[in-house]
């Protein structure tokens, strides 16, 4: 099992003090909040040797159970890490549960009913989860726990509790802790306590904030001073204490979320009363304080409280506590996003000794928010004042630009291609309508109206009046085309990904250059290198084909189109257009949408809507356009019938931008296409205009029941849980190949799709050289993609037809000109010629001239086998054919050889 152990030195001590006070009972002194120190990587085999390493821990250590990604670091404030290259913060970035053994914590601290004892802790755990019956468990007392004095009086009851479940899989922790809350919710174990400032807290028997892989357990025996003793401290394994607890087993079912919800709905609502009441008292008690502090009246101190506690809302004027244990006004935060983004904080409305329990993240890409690990963890959106406008007879155009500055200067909308503007949620960008710009006018802005009143004595007064956001000022702004202001939004990004030039974008938030919106909850995102060596490359592409080992693709071609996929889809944002991939099979069952869903993950985070294919061009393009218009950024099309390809497909695929009418309004909108086109199908074909659009990887299991086959692992479960590593790892690929100088691998510059050739094709054709030089048996052989293209042409119906109409026509008139009506009638006496003019034109035993005609004017100019058709022109009313081959070594290798005497009949002509 991998863990960490930490030693601090500043302070010098971070478990808690036990004495006896001067009345008999016990006091404590909290345990501290580490500054500096070091953190050292540690791996024990066994309960017992965990227990042996817990014991000896000193007063100045304690450990995280998600594992540091160095052997042994200096841990150092956030705030210091950029002057220090050798030394790290605790945070996120550097700290994560193992992909392997590791070990889940169980923290207990009472029950409303009364406290329990270890094993009867222990019963209720497996009576909520049965499973947990078999799992080896290593028990210790909470530090304060069990203590007593001199003479033996108890001081404190053996009452609270620790169990250590070694686990087979580490990084499962957080996700089994939450189906372990809503077991125990489900199982009656759980119920809320009235905060101090009215919250409703959620509890169970077991703490459910304590799985952050860098948080510290003060797990170190107490000191203990006066004479005090613990004298039934001794550790208890209970079961094997040599084996492993898989989380898998803990049941994840929707039954018992939906019962965990509705006991909590109940129980809120029970508490709603006393919440409210508190808050009053707590808003009441807190406001003299505030309004002193900030200069402001009672009265909107209190209203600033309220926000903070029932809406958690902490608006400008609310104060925290800082790290250093400092008073900070959150507009003083939002003044200075360099100085305070990422920086911790006291709870909210809960603070304490702990001044590192809450993060602020004023570079997420949305609303800047503090988020804190108390109670459970809770977000709060930090917001400046509400702007006050004035609305009246004759102010339109005063009120629509007042509201516009406002908005302008939140940075919360966007202009969204041409027309639009676009709101960003849960990480897509949506469109605005007027309905909804309204209802958030009326959230960011306080709008009044002046009115004159008469007295009595004749004098004229004026009042203010409260008034509803204006739909008429929504509507005049979405008028406003190109003139709000507003930044430029092409997409939004929710990993780290490069500019259409290569450069890196890694720091959240709105990206100038490029138009995107990089929006990470994450306090720490990670980083990519900003060159990495061949070395890197490979290691890089090894970490990345790790969930994909077991689909039994067929060829360095499937491969290639496969890392075409994985690098389009960290790329696809900024790239204004990429080939679509496809995945076909001969046989259902052969992982094409598991493939294709790792993919969508990969682009977005999130499982991709699957969509089944449009019957029409029609729907298709309006399925197309809907889907921009979600923000969505994967578009999978499933189980592919007919053979794919459509106008609209085709320009979807081709185009940085997209139009059609808003359904329901005559308007057209052009939004910007940064979507990734997916399709699966079982012996999948496309049209001859979508082949080179779409590159298809074959999967074959080569098995009569492929459907049958069992992974050992769920790759798309593999490729969300570590999603970012992922990313990082497709753009050190493409980082890498620059840092190379960028080395022209593969003939020519895809057309439609020259940037993607660039950032994708090349470094792909590069890397496929470093595997074959590698010769490493753990990488895929790779090819260049757009040999996929190739294939598909060869593929294609209505290039198998071309293919026997231009040798047929050939062997029968040579390199002669000739009409269609005497290529018609040479097929009486050729049944080559026969064969090849039926498959295009034949109806009824019979060839339709029109149509074989059309036929060839659709097919005339490509080339297939060296030979295309050239139109000569007319002569006596009737259209003259020729086929002629091009030259094979010429480097222009689509210019005809055309004989002299077609040359002549050309001219002539």
């Amino acid at each position: 099992m991998q863990f960490t152990v930490f030693t601090s030195t500043v302070p010098d001590r971070l478990t808690k003090v036990l004495s006896l006070a001067a009345d008999g009972s016990m006091a404590k002194e909290s345990a501290a909040n580490m500054m500096r120190g070091t953190a050292q990587r540690a791996t024990v085999q066994g309960l017992q040797a965990l227990a042996d390493v817990l014991e000896r821990l000193t007063a100045a250590q304690a450990v995280s159970w998600g594992v540091c990604d160095r052997a042994q670091a200096a841990i150092v404030p956030e705030r210091d890490v950029q002057g220090l290259p050798d030394a790290i913060s605790r945070t996120r970035r550097h700290f994560a549960y193992p992909a392997g053994p590791g070990v889940l914590m169980l923290d207990h601290d009472g029950t409303p009913e009364g406290d329990l004892n270890a094993d009867a802790f222990r019963q209720r755990l497996i009576d909520a989860c049965p499973v947990l019956a078999d799992a080896p468990m290593l028990w210790r007392p909470s530090c304060s726990a069990g203590v007593r004095a001199p003479d033996g009086r108890e001081l404190s009851a053996l009452t609270r509790h620790r169990l250590y479940i070694p686990v087979r899989d580490a990084s499962c922790i957080p996700e089994a802790g939450r189906a372990l809350m809503q077991l125990l919710w489900a199982a009656g174990l759980g119920w809320f306590e009235v905060g101090r400032a009215g919250q409703a807290l959620e509890r169970t028997i077991i703490d459910g904030s304590v799985w952050q892989p860098e948080r510290l357990d003060f797990c170190a025996p107490p000191v203990l001073l006066h004479g005090l003793q613990r004298p039934q401290a001794a550790p208890r394994i209970f079961g094997d204490p040599l084996a492993l607890f898989d989380l898998a087993l803990i049941p994840r079912d929707a039954d018992t979320h939906k019962q965990a919800q509705a006991l909590k709905k109940t129980q809120r609502a029970n508490l709603a009363g006393q919440c409210a009441a508190q808050r009053e008292r707590w808003a009441q008690q807190q406001a003299p304080a505030l309004a002193k502090r900030r200069g402001i009246p009672l009265e909107k101190a209190r209203d600033v409280l309220q926000r903070a506690s029932a809406q958690r809302v902490l608006m400008g004027d609310f104060v925290l506590t800082s790290e250093l244990g400092k008073p900070v006004a959150v507009g003083d935060i939002l003044d200075r996003p360099d100085r305070w983004h990422n920086a911790q904080f006291a709870d909210p409305l809960d603070p304490d000794s702990d001044t590192r329990v809450a993060v602020v993240n004023l570079k997420s890409g949305r609303r800047p928010y503090l988020y804190t690990h108390r109670h459970g963890g809770m977000r709060f959106e930090l917001l400046r004042q509400s702007a006050r406008i004035q609305v009246g007879r004759g102010m339109r155009v005063a009120t629509t630009d007042a509201v516009l500055s406002v908005l302008q200067e939140r940075g919360e909308l966007f202009d969204y291609g041409e027309g639009a503007v676009a709101y960003v949620s849960d990480g897509k960008a949506r469109t605005v309508t007027p309905d909804w710009l309204t209802d958030h006018m009326g959230r960011v802005c306080e709008f009044f109206s002046v009115r004159s009143r008469r007295k009595v004595d004749g004098d004229d007064t004026t009042e203010e009046c409260p008034e509803d956001a204006p739909l008429s000022v929504a509507r005049a702004i979405l008028a406003k085309h190109g003139e709000r202001g507003f930044k430029k939004l092409v997409a939004v990004v929710t990993a780290p990904t490069l500019r259409m030039d290569g450069t890196i974008l890694d720091r959240p938030g709105h990206d100038e250059q490029s138009g995107l919106l990089y929006y990470s909850e994450h306090p720490s995102p990670p980083r990519v290198p900003q060159s990495p060596s061949v070395q890197d490359a490979l290691q890089a592409l090894r970490f990345l084909w790790k969930p994909l080992a077991q689909f039994p693709l067929v060829d360095a071609v499937a491969h290639g189109v496969v890392l075409h996929g994985l690098l389009s889809a960290a790329l696809r944002a900024s790239l204004p257009t990429a080939p679509g991939v496809g995945f076909d099979a001969p046989a259902a069952g052969s992982g094409k949408t598991l493939l294709a869903r790792c993919i969508g993950i990969l682009a977005t985070g999130s499982e991709p809507s699957i969509l089944p294919p449009a019957d029409t061009d029609e729907e298709t393009r309006k399925r197309l356009f809907a889907v921009l218009r979600e923000g969505q950024r994967v578009v999978l099309w499933d189980n592919v019938r007919e053979p794919l390809g459509s106008a609209s497909l085709d320009a979807f695929l081709t185009a940085s931008t997209f139009a059609d009418r808003v359904l329901g309004s005559s308007e057209t909108v052009t939004l910007p296409n940064r979507a990734l086109f997916i399709a699966t199908g079982n012996n999948l074909r496309m049209t001859s205009d979508t082949c080179r659009r779409v590159l298809t990887a074959r999967i074959d299991a080569q098995s009569e029941t492929p459907y049958a086959r069992d992974f050992s692992f769920d790759p798309a479960q593999m490729v969300q849980a570590d999603r970012l590593a992922y990313v990082v790892a497709a753009l050190t690929i493409v980082r890498a190949y620059i840092a190379a100088g960028r080395p022209k691998m593969a003939s020519g510059r895809t057309a439609s799709f020259e940037q993607w050739d660039d950032l994708v094709r090349q470094p792909i054709c590069w890397l496929a050289q470093q595997v074959t030089m590698a010769q490493d048996a753990s990488l895929p052989e790779l090819a260049d993609p757009m040999e996929a293209a190739r294939r598909a042409f060869e593929q294609d119906p209505e290039t198998t037809k071309l293919r026997a109409m231009l040798e047929a026509w050939h062997a029968t008139a040579g390199d002669r000109q000739t009409t269609v009506g005497e290529m018609i009638r040479r097929g009486d006496t050729d049944a080559h010629v026969a064969m090849a003019m039926d498959d295009i034109a034949g109806q009824s035993g019979k060839i339709n001239s029109r149509m074989f005609g059309r036929w060839i004017e659709r097919m005339q100019g490509r080339i297939v086998d060296g030979k295309r058709f050239v139109r000569i022109g007319h002569r006596a009313g009737l259209l003259h054919w020729a086929v002629y081959a091009t030259r094979a070594t010429s480097p222009a290798a689509d210019r005809p050889t055309m004989p002299a005497d077609v040359a002549q009949n050309v001219a002539t002509f």
